[in-house]
């Protein structure tokens, strides 16, 4: 049973039975409800304003975690950048250079990527500086990779041509001279002609005219110039051996080869001569390692017997014309 409210009438000094209609019962309600339901909203609001729910708690530990993962990635793609380059150093210095081929230059290795909004979807979010950071140096990463992957690809390639390369390096003297008799050296000296100092591209090696000249490797040959006046090369040959290999052969008095020609280690290419700008008969000798001039004697081989040199010479399959011009 419902309890009965009453309410003390001060007229006649008596107590009466107070009636509540049902809409007001239903009204009290509603407010009653409303206003537990806004203290209960104002509680919760302020309480998380101030202090962290299970949820967002839960929230915060995972966001730091990856955040930490992602410093973790930062810091192995950066170690492996270092390793790469260590990689990239020993394919410029020593792999590439073995087999003849061009270093691959930084600004190709280190490139970038092109476009101001490749990583614009991960400025949106709080943690945009590591995640770009990130993505950028995995990008730049992966290309280097690709690129040294290629690099890799094309020493392994010439690697399976060692022995064509061995027989294609200039790696005997020109002339059948067990030590060479070397007139001037390589490098800078003083022009025989002209009394000043001027680099000396290759060496000059002393003989007589008609004594015949070799090519120190096998090649082909892409010049052949003849010309009798006193300045330049004179008749001269220039041998394209291959692998980054070239070979000058100047100051010639006969040529025996026409350009085109495939010519072997050994094979003649012409006679000592005294043509263009020299001063006596020698054979002006240059080795060119990717159109650079090196110095020519680093390559001959010091240790070889007479026998042997003369076997590579084909000395006795050659008609030596020195005494033609005696």
């Amino acid at each position: 049973m419902s309890k009965l409210k009453y309410r003390f009438n001060a007229e006649t000094l008596s107590y009466e039975l107070l009636h509540i209609n049902q809409g007001k019962r239903v009204k009290r309600f509603f407010s009653l409800f409303a206003l537990t339901f806004v203290l209960s909203v104002g509680c919760f609001v302020g309480y998380s304003r101030y202090f962290d729910t299970p949820k967002v708690l839960s929230i915060r530990r995972d966001n730091a975690m990856l955040v930490l993962q992602l410093e973790l990635l930062k810091k192995r793609i950066t170690e492996a950048d270092k390793v790469l380059y260590q990689l990239q150093q020993r394919d410029n210095n020593i792999y590439r250079p073995t087999f003849g081929l061009d270093n691959i230059p930084s600004s190709i290795r280190d490139a970038g990527f092109g476009g101001i909004d490749r990583y614009a979807h991960l400025e949106k979010s709080i943690y945009s500086n590591i995640l770009v950071d990130c993505s950028r140096n995995l990008d730049k990463l992966l290309r280097k990779v690709y690129i040294q992957s290629v690099s890799f690809d094309t020493v392994a390639k010439n690697a399976t041509i060692i022995e064509q390369m061995v027989d294609c390096v200039p790696a005997i003297q020109p002339l059948a001279h067990v030590k060479p008799r070397i007139n001037s050296p390589f490098g800078s000296r003083t022009d025989p002609m002209f009394g000043d100092r001027r680099p000396h591209e290759g060496i000059d090696l002393g003989g007589h005219v008609g004594e015949v000249v070799f090519a120190t490797g096998n090649g082909r040959v892409i010049t052949v110039e003849r010309s009798f006046a006193r300045t330049g090369y004179g008749n001269m040959v220039l041998v394209d051996h291959g692998f980054g290999y070239k070979t000058r052969y100047a100051h010639l008095h006969v040529i025996t080869v026409k350009k085109g020609d495939m010519v072997k280690r050994g094979q003649q290419v012409g006679t000592l001569g005294n043509t263009g700008k020299s001063t006596g008969p020698h054979l002006h000798y240059e080795v060119l390692m990717r159109d650079k001039p090196v110095d020519p004697l680093n390559f001959f081989t010091n240790n070889i017997e007479s026998e042997d040199f003369s076997s590579i010479m084909h000395l006795d399959d050659v008609v030596n014309t020195e005494k033609e011009f005696d």
